[in-house]
């Protein structure tokens, strides 16, 4: 019997030595990869402690005039949300600003000017040209119930989020890059937004007139008691979802770019209408429907 065996592995070369000079610059490359590393880091993170350090927190508050009937808030350009409520609790009126901001921006403060019934208020300061996300806020302006009843409220902005959560006389707000979130009631709601959405976290009263524009959002809103007398809801690329509590016939003039539902007691004659209803989008969708009792669909 033979028996075969498998020829012996091939020598493998032992890989070729470097040399002294050539260990030397790899050593020289490692270190200086090393310390650009460090370097770099240490750099970075000075940069980031010194930002944060420069952070601080802004406060300011003033006590509004109790015959106020009109009020602006202007934020121009600094980020910050504004939030109007009611606090049954409440003696007076006042507002209160809390703002983040660096030191190297200066300060910043509510300026209030007062002319016969209209009371304005504008944020003061310089914006920083540095440290753009170390800006940010809220305004609060907190009213008496029975003096925001018979109160008008504007409000103006280029960046933040408007929160109504009171009962007002009448609401007027313009943001380009924010939110507007209802709540409460009114008897009349002008509202528009370039690049956010208009929505109901509840049903909302609205006695008049209702209109609410937006280029790049959407549109969602439910009413309760009895719709507002004219409601227009315009949209450029989002969604209009309206809720109306079933007291029609409505006159409903319905545009949209995708799809369009109507499922509301309807009329072509405005005399007959309880409500006129314009909704339109250029590629979203329409939904007019009944309101439910409760907030959910």
């Amino acid at each position: 019997m033979t028996t075969l065996t498998s020829p012996p592995p091939a020598p493998v070369d032992p890989p070729p030595e470097i040399s002294p000079g050539g260990r030397t610059a790899l050593r020289g490359t490692l270190i200086a990869v090393a310390a650009t590393l460090v370097v770099g880091s240490v750099a970075a993170l000075s940069v980031t402690a010194w930002g944060l350090s420069t952070v601080r927190v802004l406060s300011d508050s003033h006590t509004l005039p109790a015959a106020m009937r009109s009020l602006v808030v202007d934020t121009a350009d600094i980020p910050v949300a504004i939030r109007i409520a009611t606090d049954p609790d409440a003696r007076e009126a006042h507002a209160t600003l809390r703002l983040v901001n660096t030191a190297n921006s200066g300060d910043h403060r509510l300026a209030l000017t007062t002319a016969g019934p209209e009371t304005r208020i504008i944020l003061e300061g310089r914006p920083s040209p540095t440290f753009g996300w170390a800006r940010g806020g809220e305004i609060t302006v907190t009213l008496p119930p029975e003096q925001a009843r018979r109160l008008s409220v504007r409000t103006q902005q280029e960046t933040g989020v408007v929160h109504a959560q009171a009962d007002l006389d009448q609401l007027t707000a313009r943001t380009t890059h924010g939110a507007i979130v209802l709540s409460g009631s009114a008897r009349r709601v002008e509202v528009q937004t370039v690049d956010g959405e208009v929505t109901a976290r509840d049903p909302i009263s609205v006695r008049e007139r209702f209109a609410a524009t937006t280029s790049e959002g959407e549109i969602v809103v439910d009413f309760r008691d009895a719709a507002p007398r004219t409601v227009e809801a315009i949209s450029r690329t989002g969604d209009i979802v309206l809720g109306l509590p079933d007291r029609g016939p409505y006159l409903v003039r319905a545009q949209s770019g995708d799809a369009t539902r109507v499922q509301v007691e309807e009329t072509s004659d405005p005399a007959e209408a309880t409500s006129e209803i314009t909704a339109r989008t250029d590629t979203g969708s329409v939904v007019i429907e009944e309101s439910d009792d409760g907030w959910g669909r």
